[in-house]
């Protein structure tokens, strides 16, 4: 059997997602990581867009903002249904950024939702490799050994792409739009069995499990296993699965996701631990 770089713990059945086809659990941390944000890119579309004329309009007012926060106000404006959403949301990103990573997730069917279930699989520690199954890398995890070694610095460059697309885009223009769009991603997050349906709470949840990831003194070493590799370091295999992915797209990938994640959370003025 072909070994790839995750689960770095015996897979156990992914959740299944609203919709698309199902994927091996192996290999999605960071975009997920973004794919937190992924949301937020999606909510671009704003930018350009002139309203759609089949779109089921959704009357938003405009909402209040804290005294002294900097959180931007949400724009008087009408949103197509969550059902609808998909081909608006694809066509307007899709002007924005040519990134062929973020093109690759555009395609993917049910963009809110997909974006809604990741963050939340983040925020609970698991990997959220099914609706991020888009942002697969072409080539798999090496180490530098045959049975255990640290891993070979040149896997890492397979997480450029996914960091790239989300570091693309301004955090400050995502936290904009995204308030604008916010009542979509509330509405997914409902869905998942979340009465309130702030999906802040989902981000905040997200970004804060990455932010615990302990950063090692050198890179860790893995132990092959039959079909997976494991971390020789008994603290980060008692990790919860997503930060021991997240230590495999190499250090400066997480600084870089990391620097971009909280900039968007200071900018929606959410606090993270």
């Amino acid at each position: 059997m072909a070994h790839d770089d995750l689960p770095l713990h015996r897979p156990t059945p992914p959740v299944p997602p609203p919709s698309g086809r199902s994927a091996s659990p192996t290999r999605w941390v960071v975009v997920g990581a973004g794919a937190v944000i992924a949301g937020a890119l999606l909510t671009l579309w704003w930018m350009s867009r002139a309203q759609p004329d089949t779109a089921t309009p959704a009357p938003i007012t405009a909402t209040d903002v804290t005294v002294g926060s900097k959180r931007p106000k949400r724009q008087s404006i009408d949103l197509p249904s969550l059902d609808e959403s998909d081909s608006v949301l694809r066509d307007f990103v899709s002007a924005l950024s040519k990134h062929p990573t973020l093109a690759r997730f555009l395609a993917t069917r049910g963009l809110v939702r997909a974006t809604t279930l990741a963050v939340s699989q983040i925020g609970e520690g698991r990997t959220p490799a099914v609706p991020l199954s888009a942002l697969r890398p072409s080539t798999r995890l090496q180490i530098l050994g045959t049975s255990s070694g640290e891993i070979d610095p040149k896997s890492y460059a397979r997480w450029d792409a996914a960091t790239g697309a989300l570091t693309s885009v301004s955090a400050e223009d995502a936290a904009q739009l995204y308030v604008n769009v916010k009542p979509l991603f509330d509405q997914a997050y409902r869905e998942l069995g979340h009465p309130d349906g702030d999906f802040d709470d989902a981000i905040v949840s997200a970004i804060g499990r990455l932010a615990e990831t302990p950063e090692p003194d050198a890179s860790p070493i893995l132990l092959k296993r039959p079909a997976y590799y494991e971390h020789d370091d008994q603290t980060l295999r008692a990790l919860p699965p997503v930060q021991k992915q997240f230590l495999l797209i190499g250090p400066d990938n997480r600084r870089r996701v990391m620097t971009w994640l909280r900039q968007f959370a200071s900018d929606l003025d959410l606090k993270i631990g």
